[in-house]
């Protein structure tokens, strides 16, 4: 694994005050034969979310540098996570290990956990993760691909590590209330190619064909999708070949 800490190669993350309360935001960003993917939105939703919990942002460029740093590795596909906390700014590069060809064909196994995400900060991706950490163990402890996570009202609103997805017939449902997606997104962007209607919304029940997107997995989804069209939106996004 590769790590840079302001910058400059380290062998281990120094602790400060916002290692013990959460007080980072970060992203994870996949990168292959160098380059970086989906780079401009990761970039903007961190400085978002940067600016709105007020912690400090070294500036786009700076971000720039550690990610052609750490994509100077000699192997071709990676994940870098980089994390920003005040006068701290941490990228962490390691292989990317996608899902196997099974999981984009027949689907992978999910649980809904009762862990909760947080009611004022469900939406940012903030070092303060344990919900997130607690619903993967949950689906480890199940033999499960994904533990998802709840609102305070019930709804099914995140996952652990990946953005969850409903398609029923011509519609495809992002549901609402966690962090915003970067893949999700392009998910939805692909979908109304393919003649899908895209709707926003929170819902307590997982009707359809459950769909998870993320940085790391691409798209792949809960059983295996019926429609030829989901069977080509999700081929846009597999990770199981270069």
């Amino acid at each position: 694994m590769t790590l840079l800490v302001n910058g400059s190669p380290a062998d281990r993350i120094p602790v400060g005050p916002w290692a013990f309360h959460g007080a980072t935001v970060f992203t994870t960003i996949r990168v292959e034969a160098s380059v970086p993917c989906l780079l401009e939105r990761h970039l903007s939703r961190l400085a978002e979310h940067a600016r709105a919990l007020g912690i400090e942002h070294p500036g786009d460029d700076a971000i720039r540098r550690d990610l052609h740093e750490a994509a100077s590795s000699e192997r071709p596909r990676l994940l870098v996570r980089v994390s920003l906390g005040d006068g701290i700014r941490i990228a962490e590069a390691r292989p990317l290990a996608p899902p196997s060809a099974r999981a984009y064909e027949d689907g992978v196994e999910v649980v809904v956990t009762e862990r909760l995400v947080h009611p004022d900060l469900g939406r940012f991706k903030t070092g303060n993760h344990l919900p997130y950490r607690l619903a993967a163990a949950d689906a480890d402890a199940a033999g499960a691909f994904e533990g998802l996570l709840l609102d305070p009202a019930g709804n099914v609103v995140d996952g652990s590590r990946t953005s969850p997805i409903l398609a029923s017939g011509d519609d495809l449902v992002i549901l609402e209330g966690g962090i915003e997606g970067i893949t999700r997104e392009a998910v939805a962007i692909e979908a109304r190619r393919l003649g899908f209607r895209v709707r926003r919304e929170r819902r307590r029940r997982l009707e359809g064909q459950l769909l998870l997107a993320g940085t790391g997995v691409g798209l792949v989804p809960a059983a295996r999708p019926a429609d030829p069209r989901l069977r080509r939106l999700i081929a846009s996004f597999r990770l199981d070949r270069p």
